[in-house]
């Protein structure tokens, strides 16, 4: 068989040539009878001529190792082994040059007089492509469109959200997008005549409602690479801006919560200053309010306390303002104005936000307590100031001790009952002081007093500076801060004196007791005596100096009885002392 293939062909030699798809013709003898060359590039067929080759070793050979879906070789192999029809099938091929593509199988009978049957092979891969493309795109938010020199649509997919892709075909922009015609036009003859890509977000009006599009433009160019018109996509950014716009808002919304927080902070953060008077706060929220509203710029404020008023900005009257009252202890006395000093664009409600009346309400509720707090503390420090003051004159030492710092506050009297100044014994402690006979006392009673209860009478001794001892009577009570107890204090007197004098008149309450004893003891000595005296002078027999010595017994007797009776006053004089402590 010398024939080729070409002479064989049923039909003209330049159709077949020109023909994209492969085509197969099975003899009933089935073999090879003819094959065009497109069937040839597609299978790999290297031989200058197949014709004669048995058709199920051509399918082995050269077509069913190039698909890869294993369920479409058997298939193939039954129905073309079968010689039965088949309708066009898909399948997944790797060909002879390793690239992937999609091809098209379908058989029929031909020619039925011969009895051949015709095989057709066709690249599906543009086809599946296009499918693929217009499966994505189908109901998305994307437009592709072309137009030519004149921008008249000649091609347009997906126009869902507008007309119909056949309706625009033939359109310019003003019969398309009569109202965005001047501004599309002007974009797309910027592409033609600069031969550059252009971006832009365009509105649009389409059915009736404004759409956004995200349009790229590209310049369209033939074969020869000359611009022969537009190319672009469209994409549907209508709710992507309306989610930015509303981010927008809630920025601002968000900036504006955030300047009226930090005009609340500067607020509160003035009040600790060091030397912060109520003149120069109020001055102060004046020159801060301003940051908390739309238009510090254009802001005003008037402050008004007890008849006196703080401005910032300019005083005069202005029909734009808001006011909140100052109430101190549930009294009113003042308040606070916002003022616009040019007017500035409205709100619903006009100039001031619903936000902006809040803020000025909660600053007039703040500076009220401020206020409060203020008159508090002056009131504080002038009752400390009367109390320094008593306490710097008391002939009474009063000192604080804390736990942790030490003596804390040292009253002058100190210097003038220990000899020691104030500043020396700052930061000291009790101990230091103390005499350690009096220790185990003093301990007990701070045991006491910092469990809360109050200690009087507490008698200690203690060492002055000159070194002699001294003898103090403390009565101590507790430092509580919020209600907890933190140290205490101690208010007491020297009473070295008074001890010494209770210690000597004890001294001679006791030489005195002796000595009304020893009277009557001396008493009781002269008695007996005397009774023996008497009794010898009874004896003699000499009357005359019997008589002598009973005269001197008698005289003895009532000096005797003199000593009874100052021994009694004596002793009831020392028995009143005693009760009445004198």
């Amino acid at each position: 068989m010398t024939d080729s293939h070409q002479d064989r062909a049923p039909l003209h030699r330049a159709v077949l040539n020109a023909l994209e798809d492969g085509l197969l013709v099975i003899g009933d003898d089935r073999k090879v009878r003819w094959y065009n060359p497109a069937l040839a590039r597609t299978l790999g067929i290297r031989q200058t001529n197949a014709i004669g080759m048995e058709f199920g070793s051509l399918l082995d050979t050269y077509f069913l190792p190039i698909i890869e879906d294993e369920d479409s070789v058997r298939l193939l192999h039954r129905v073309l082994e079968n010689g039965a029809d088949l309708p066009p099938l898909l399948c997944r091929t790797r060909t002879h040059d390793g690239t992937r593509r999609w091809i098209s199988i379908s058989s029929k009978q031909a020619f039925a007089v011969t009895g051949q049957r015709l095989i057709k092979i066709r690249d599906a891969t543009a086809d599946l492509n296009a499918h693929h493309f217009r499966a994505a795109l189908e109901g998305s938010p994307v437009v592709v469109f072309v137009q030519d020199e004149e921008l008249r649509y000649t091609w347009s997919y997906n126009q869902q959200l507008g007309s119909t892709d056949a309706s625009i075909i033939g359109m310019r922009e003003e019969d398309a997008f009569p109202e965005d015609a001047e501004h599309l036009t002007a974009l797309k003859r910027r592409v033609l005549e600069t031969g550059k890509t252009v971006r832009d977000a365009v509105t649009f009006t389409i059915a009736g409602k404004r759409r956004v599009r995200d349009l790229t433009l590209k310049p369209f160019r033939d074969a020869d690479g000359t611009i022969v018109g537009v190319t672009g996509t469209a994409f549907d950014v209508t709710e992507q801006n309306r989610v930015e716009e509303a981010l927008r808002e809630k920025t601002h919304e968000l900036k504006k919560r955030m300047d009226e927080l930090r005009c609340l902070y500067t607020i509160a953060h003035l009040v600790e200053t060091p030397g912060m008077t109520l003149d120069k706060l109020l001055q102060a929220v004046a020159d801060t309010l301003p940051m908390g509203w739309q238009y510090p710029g254009s802001t005003g404020v008037r402050i008004t306390v007890d008849g006196r008023e703080y401005y910032r900005g300019d005083p005069v009257d202005s029909p734009w303002k808001q006011k909140s009252p100052i109430a101190v202890h549930g009294e009113l006395v003042g308040e606070v104005e916002v003022r616009y000093l040019a007017e500035v664009p409205e709100g619903g409600k006009g100039p001031f936000l619903p936000e902006e009346q809040m803020l000025l309400d909660s600053i007039t509720k703040r500076l009220g307590r401020i206020i409060e707090r203020l008159q508090v503390e002056a009131a504080l420090e002038e009752s400390e100031e009367k109390f320094r003051g008593i306490a710097q004159r008391s002939f009474d030492l009063i000192v604080t001790s804390y736990r942790d710092d030490g003596l804390n506050y040292i009253s002058p009297a100190m210097e003038r009952i220990l000899g020691y100044s104030p500043e020396e014994m700052v930061g000291t402690d009790w101990e230091d002081y103390i005499l350690p006979t009096s220790l185990l006392v003093w301990k007990e009673g701070r045991r006491r007093v910092l469990r809360g209860e109050q200690v009087e009478g507490l008698q200690i001794e203690v060492r002055r500076k000159n070194g002699e001892t001294a003898i103090l009577e403390l009565n101590e009570s507790p430092i509580v801060e919020k209600k907890a107890i933190v140290g205490f204090q101690v208010i007491g007197r020297d009473i070295s004196e008074r001890i010494l004098h209770e210690r000597l008149r004890e001294q001679a309450f006791d030489m005195t007791e002796r000595n009304i004893a020893q009277f009557a003891v001396l008493a009781d000595h002269v008695r007996h005596p005397l009774q023996v005296i008497m009794g010898v002078a009874d004896l003699l027999d000499d009357e005359a100096v019997a008589e002598k010595l009973r005269e001197q017994v008698r005289r003895i007797n009532v000096q005797i009885g003199e000593l009874d009776r100052e021994w009694m006053e004596s002793r009831k004089i020392r028995e009143f002392l005693k009760r009445y402590e004198l």
